[in-house]
């Protein structure tokens, strides 16, 4: 097909979905590896801390300096004596605390830091089993312990990125295998897609050339009913021509040309224009209203004038009298708003009228067309992949309103 996008083929399309299932898969491995690393490593230091505690309550029981384990610096004042660990760190001692405690005071725990070591402390009184009571300050050296928590928080990265990277590539490996039958598929509905438009456009090309010819011949002397078939013929293939283009767009995605700034105003008067013979025939005025200045959104000319004219034909199947094309903005948005005095959307069928085959509205009892449920269904998927929206607004009085937003491009 020619003036589609230069997208690539299956293989492709492969790798691409692969990558985003990778990607989330990856993701998701992620948060788990954050959790449980985060829940190790709180158990871990909620162990180290508890270690800590424990060291310090059993150091107060300590009779003598010189007992201290490694990393353990005892301070004792008995009978007005101050005996240290031999090794204590200048400054470790809290005087401050000792004399809070020997005033009667309750006991001190506190963190000191010298020489860029973190101290945990403890201040208080100890009964002791020859001596009689002493206040005894311990502090013991955290450094250790945040060592062991560093050595810790390395290996849980280390281990994590490794089991990252080998989910990652796990990942991969089961979604492109996962996804290669769909990929195959896909790639054979596009070839019938390709064959299928080649097949049924030089057809019908020709039967709407011919029966063109065939109408414009001098018609004098044939019966009614033969000038009105063909007639009947030329709007048919018109018609069977619409319906392929709605099923290329539904089927293919790169059935649309590269995104091109397109003026909706010029697009929608072009829409009107086609419509206008038909809406007169059936006696409903087609009015194209809104803006008179450039409306400038980015995407294929060909995808959106079928917008319109769908919104269009759809409002002029079910018109009493009128139909009202407008083109607004609304800040950054286009507005396309398709209005017609019909009867409007039945409530409960409001939210499945843009799926495909959905029957929409009850059809006029007399002078419809014919409907083959694509047209609203293609209008949405026109606008989502310009990046749009489309809804249905119910007007106070009787009627319908079909309201098509798209991003507008900024001049």
């Amino acid at each position: 097909m020619t003036g589609t996008r230069g997208r690539g083929g299956p293989g492709e399309d492969l790798r691409g979905a692969a990558l985003r299932l990778t990607v989330q898969f990856t993701a998701l491995m992620l948060m788990v590896l954050v959790i449980v690393g985060g829940i190790v490593f709180a158990i871990v230091s909620r162990s180290v801390a508890e270690a800590a505690e424990n060291a310090l309550v059993a150091a107060v029981g300590l009779d003598s300096p010189q007992d201290a384990p490694e990393n353990t610096y005892l301070t004792i004042v008995r009978d007005g004596r101050v005996l240290s660990s031999p090794d204590l760190p200048d400054g470790l001692v809290d005087t401050a605390a000792i004399a809070t405690v020997t005033a009667g005071g309750a006991e001190v725990r506190d963190s000191r830091e010298v020489d860029g070591r973190v101290y945990l402390m403890l201040t208080t009184v100890s009964a002791g089993d020859r001596d009689g009571t002493h206040v005894v300050q311990v502090a013991i050296d955290q450094h250790e312990g945040a060592e062991e928590l560093g050595r810790l928080a390395l290996a849980l990265v280390a281990a994590g990125l490794v089991a990252l990277v080998l989910s990652a590539l796990a990942a991969n490996w089961m979604a492109r295998r996962a996804i290669r039958p769909l990929a195959d598929a896909l790639a054979l509905q596009r070839r019938f897609v390709a064959d299928a438009s080649h097949e049924l456009r030089t057809p019908l090309t020709l039967l709407s050339t011919r029966a063109q010819l065939l109408r414009r011949r001098d018609q004098a002397g044939l019966p009614a009913d033969v000038t009105a078939s063909v007639d009947e013929i030329v709007t048919d293939a018109r018609v069977l021509t619409g319906i392929l283009d709605d099923l290329l767009i539904a089927a293919d995605p790169r059935s649309m040309s590269e995104p091109v700034p397109v003026d909706l105003v010029a697009t929608a008067d072009q829409a009107v224009t086609l419509l206008a013979g038909d809406a007169s025939a059936r006696g409903i005025a087609l009015v194209r209203g809104g803006s008179a200045e450039p409306v400038l959104v980015s995407g294929t000319q060909p995808a959106l004038l079928r917008l319109v004219i769908a919104l269009a034909t759809n409002a002029i199947d079910h018109a009493r009298t009128k139909v009202d094309v407008t083109i607004e903005v609304d800040r950054d948005w286009a507005v396309v708003r398709v209005a017609d005095d019909g009867a409007g959307f039945a409530p409960e069928i409001v939210e499945t009228a843009f799926e495909r085959f959905a029957s929409s509205r009850a059809a006029p009892a007399t002078g419809a067309a014919r409907h083959y449920g694509l047209g609203l269904a293609i209008v949405a998927e026109i606008a989502r992949r310009h990046g749009g929206t489309v809804a249905i607004e119910s007007p106070k009085d009787a009627g319908a309103t079909v309201l098509v937003r798209l991003p507008q491009m900024s001049r």
